[in-house]
């Protein structure tokens, strides 16, 4: 009996590590595939398109920061305008000129996080402020979600598109690299001995996105 409990336990930290890969990889995928999209519907539609990140409490009421779930949002220019100048940027875009272009998405027990040069093997991104898990990466521009209206997020974390597929914070100059950390999270606290992490690059010219492991 007590060898077979000693198993049921092993195999039950196995389907727990193995479950844990799979939410992490489907995250990265669900990440990808949005700015994917994104850089696409910019493209064929000639106009300037933004994805925003916001992580919100996985234990607490919708639009309440904190950590566990990344909400994100797609929005586009409805003239194909850039909507700003980089020298003197508005505070928000403006809503009459915006178009959500998808659904609201959420991703569930991730965190955005920064992640070191060891933990993930790849190109280097400065953490600031080329890594939106940094504090730094707000660059002072925000868009709502719903667009007008009482708004249920803020998003100041927030990666353009141009209509050549191009990418780059909001409100600055195309960088080499961007990069999405992602660290499991259970519940509202991020698993922070995990080696189970994805890195999200952006390629500031022709916006290619690419997954990392370790």
């Amino acid at each position: 009996m007590a060898i077979m409990a000693i198993m049921f336990s092993l195999l039950t930290l196995s389907l727990g590590g193995i479950g844990s890969s799979q939410s992490m990889s489907a995250a990265g995928s669900n990440v990808k595939d949005i700015l994917d999209r994104a850089r696409t519907l910019a493209m064929s539609h000639n106009t300037y398109t933004w994805v925003g990140f916001y992580e919100q409490s996985a234990t607490a009421a919708n639009g309440t920061a904190g950590t566990g779930t990344v909400v994100v949002s797609t929005v586009e220019s409805m003239d194909g305008t850039q909507l700003y100048s980089v020298a003197n940027p508005p505070p928000t875009l403006d809503p009459t000129r915006l178009a959500q272009a998808y659904q609201l998405q959420e991703i569930t027990r991730a965190h955005l996080d920064v992640l070191s040069a060891s933990a993930v093997p790849r190109a280097d991104v400065p953490a600031d402020p080329y890594q939106l898990g940094d504090s730094s990466f707000n660059n002072g521009l925000s868009f709502q979600y719903p667009i007008t209206g009482t708004p249920r997020y803020t998003f100041t974390k927030i990666i353009q598109f141009n209509p050549q597929g191009d990418a780059t914070r909001v409100g600055d100059m195309p960088a080499t690299l961007m990069e999405i950390g992602l660290q499991p999270a259970n519940g509202n606290v991020a698993n922070i001995n995990s080696k189970n992490l994805i890195s999200v690059q952006i390629a500031g010219i022709g916006g290619k996105v690419t997954l990392y492991r370790p």
